[in-house]
C-alpha cells in the first residue's frame, strides 16, 4: 500500500514540477543562453557536438537544443526544453535516492523541497547544462549507493548504469568531474574498509569506462579544448573569497529580503545538524557535500580562476537531504523536550518548504535579464534623432539576438564621438561589477556625464539592466 501511495505522490510531484518549470519559461534569455544559441544551437546537431569555442559549451545541452529548435522552431521555450526535461526528470530520481538513504517522511519532504526549489526551477529554465548535471549527479549516486549496499557477487549491473550516468554527466558539464572524484574516492574508501578486492577492480573498470566514453564524446573538440584551457588567461567568476561568499549568500536567499540573514544563520545551524547525522548514519551523503567542493576549489586555485556559485550546483541534492535531515532532527529533539507535542517535529520542515515557496515567487517576478522591456522602454523615450546604444556584455546580447540595429560603442571615446555628432545618447548596460573592472573609462563616463533613467531588475546576479542618457556635446 505504501508503495502505491508513493507512486501516486511522486507522479503528482513530477507533474507539479513540470507546471512550475513551464510557467514563465518564455521570459527573456540571458547572456550565456544567447551565446549558447548563437554559437552552438543554430548549428546542426553534428556541428554542435564537434565545435568548442569556450567553456560556455555544455555539449549535451547544445546538441539537444539544436535538435529542439529544429523540431519546434527557435523560441525561448524550445531553446530551454532540454534543461526543463532534465529538471523535471530529477524529481522522481531524487525521491529514489532519498528513499535509499533515509526514511520515508524525510524523502517526501526533501522531494517537495526540490520540486519548489527556486534554484532548481531557475536552472531548469536556463538553456545550459546545469539541470542535466544535477540529474546525472542524483542518478549516478543512486546507482553507486545501491551497488555499494548490495553484497558482492549478486549479479547487479548498477556499476554499469553508474558508469553510463557518469559519462553523460561529463558531457553535460565538465564540472561533473568533481562529482566523479568524490564518488570514486568515497566508494574506494568503503571497499578498502570491507576488503572487497573484486569490487575494487570493478570500480577501476568503471573509471576507465567513463574516461573512454567521455573522450569519445568530446573527441572532435579535444584540440580546441586543450588550446582554450591552456591559453585562457582567466575563467571569470569571483576571485575574492569575501565577494564570492557575499554573492553566494544573496543567491541562497533570493526573494527573502529582510529575512535573509536570520534564514542563513538558522539554515546553517540546521544543515550542520543534518550533516553530522548523515556522517554518522550514511556517510556517502555527508561527504558528497564536501569532497567535490574541495576538489573544485583546488583546481580553480591552481588555474587562478574565479568561482561562480552556479558551478557548485552538484551539491544541491545533497544539501537538500542534509537540510531536511537537520530540520527533522531538531524537530524530534523539540518534541522530546515538550512531551507529547509531536506536531513540533514538522514545524521546521514546514518552514523550510514555506521559505522555498516564497523564494520561488521571486523567480516569476522578473526575467533573468530584461532585454526586451528595457529596449521597448528606451525606444518609447528616445526621439527620432537620438542614438540607442549598448555596451559591454549587454552589447553581445543585443547584437546577437534582441537588438542588432543598435549602436555598440567599444569605449568612452566612441561614446563621445556619437555625442559630438549632435546626438542625445541612450545606453543600456548590465553587469555593473564587470563594467567597472573591464570598461572603467565607460563606467567613469556614466558616473560623471550620464543620468540614470531606469533600472530593469532581473533574477540573475548583477544582471539588472540599466538605462542611462547623456545630451549631445
Amino acid at each position: 500500500m505504501s508503495t502505491d501511495r508513493d507512486f501516486v505522490l511522486i507522479v503528482a510531484l513530477t507533474v507539479l514540477a513540470l507546471l512550475l518549470r513551464l510557467w514563465h519559461i518564455n521570459a527573456d534569455l540571458w547572456l550565456d543562453e544567447i551565446m549558447t544559441v548563437t554559437d552552438y544551437m543554430r548549428l546542426s546537431p553534428f556541428e554542435a557536438a564537434t565545435t568548442f569555442h569556450a567553456a560556455n559549451q555544455h555539449l549535451l545541452n547544445s546538441v539537444l537544443g539544436s535538435i529542439s529548435i529544429r523540431i519546434f522552431g527557435e523560441s525561448e521555450w524550445a531553446i530551454r526544453l532540454p534543461a526543463l526535461l532534465f529538471g523535471v526528470a530529477a524529481i522522481p530520481v531524487f525521491y529514489c535516492l532519498a528513499r535509499r538513504v533515509t526514511e520515508r517522511r524525510e524523502a517526501i519532504v526533501a522531494t517537495l523541497f526540490l520540486t519548489f526549489s527556486y534554484h532548481h526551477v531557475w536552472f531548469s529554465q536556463n538553456a545550459r547544462g546545469y539541470s542535466a548535471m544535477i540529474f546525472f549527479t542524483v542518478l549516478s549516486s543512486f546507482f553507486l549507493v545501491r551497488w555499494l549496499d548490495k553484497p558482492a557477487g549478486n549479479g547487479s549491473r548498477d556499476w554499469l548504469w553508474f558508469s553510463l550516468c557518469g559519462s553523460l554527466g561529463m558531457l553535460s558539464l565538465l564540472n561533473f568531474a568533481f562529482v566523479l572524484a568524490g564518488q570514486f574516492l568515497i566508494a574506494l574508501a568503503v571497499l578498502l574498509a570491507t576488503g572487497e578486492r573484486s569490487r575494487i577492480r570493478v570500480l577501476v573498470f568503471c573509471a576507465l569506462l567513463i574516461l573512454v566514453l567521455t573522450l569519445l564524446g568530446y573527441a572532435a573538440t579535444i584540440p580546441a579544448m586543450i588550446t582554450y584551457f591552456t591559453t585562457s588567461v582567466e575563467g571569470g567568476g569571483w576571485n575574492n573569497t569575501l565577494s564570492f561568499m557575499r554573492v553566494l549568500a544573496r543567491g541562497l536567499t533570493s526573494g527573502l529580503t529582510l529575512l535573509a540573514l536570520p534564514v542563513l544563520v538558522f539554515g546553517a545551524v540546521i544543515a550542520f545538524t543534518g550533516w553530522i547525522s548523515y556522517l554518522d548514519r550514511k556517510r556517502f551523503i555527508a561527504l558528497m557535500l564536501v569532497i567535490p567542493v574541495l576538489f573544485n576549489f583546488t583546481v580553480l586555485g591552481l588555474l587562478h580562476w574565479g568561482a561562480f556559485p552556479r558551478s557548485f550546483l552538484y551539491v544541491l541534492p545533497f544539501g537538500i537531504l542534509i537540510l531536511v535531515r537537520g530540520a527533522f532532527g531538531v524537530g524530534d529533539w523539540l518534541a522530546g523536550r515538550f512531551g507529547r507535542a509531536q506536531w513540533l517535529v514538522y514545524i521546521l520542515p514546514a518552514l523550510l518548504l514555506a521559505a522555498s515557496v516564497v523564494m520561488l515567487g521571486h523567480n516569476y517576478r522578473f526575467p533573468k535579464q530584461n532585454y526586451t522591456q528595457a529596449l521597448a522602454y528606451t525606444r518609447a523615450q528616445a526621439a527620432p534623432d537620438d542614438v540607442i546604444a549598448a555596451v559591454g556584455h549587454m552589447a553581445i546580447g543585443y547584437r546577437s539576438y534582441y537588438g542588432p540595429d543598435l549602436v555598440f560603442p567599444r569605449d568612452a571615446r566612441e561614446l563621445d564621438i556619437l555625442r559630438q555628432a549632435g546626438h542625445r545618447v541612450w545606453v543600456l548596460y548590465s553587469f555593473s561589477w564587470d563594467t567597472r573592472h573591464r570598461l572603467p573609462d565607460i563606467q567613469d563616463l556614466f558616473d560623471t556625464e550620464f543620468q540614470l533613467i531606469h533600472t530593469f531588475p532581473g533574477t540573475l546576479g548583477d544582471g539588472n539592466v540599466y538605462l542611462v542618457v547623456a545630451p549631445p556635446l
